[in-house]
């Protein structure tokens, strides 16, 4: 037999056995831009509302006006939403009111 040939076969045996290793690993689930999209608007409301701090009444219609299932945090107190849906995602900020008063707002967006 040639040497160069049994060498090939191993090789080739090889690259198989590895593809198939390759394929059968599960790679967790797959992200879609859903999920991007629903963080952006979350950070880019809390953007606008560092800029011009709003009244709970302002906070409430601008979240609803985004989203359909959420929950809405001012300083750790739940000011409105319900919980609906099996994947969330959250933003967080620290913002500064008029009278340069810290206040944390948090966005919990639920969707399925």
């Amino acid at each position: 037999m040639n040497k160069g040939f049994v060498f090939s076969f191993e090789a080739i045996i090889a690259l198989l056995l590895f593809a198939t290793i390759l394929l059968s690993m599960n790679f967790g689930k797959d992200t879609s831009l859903k999920e991007l999209m629903i963080l952006q608007q979350e950070n880019d409301l809390l953007k606008v509302w560092s800029v011009n701090f709003p009244t709970k009444g302002e906070m409430i219609n601008d979240t609803k006006g985004l989203f359909n299932n959420f929950e809405l945090f001012l300083d750790n107190k739940k000011i409105s939403g319900t919980k609906n849906g099996e994947n969330s995602i959250a933003s967080e900020a620290t913002i500064l009111d008029n009278y340069l008063t810290e206040h944390k707002i948090k966005i919990i967006v639920y969707f399925n």
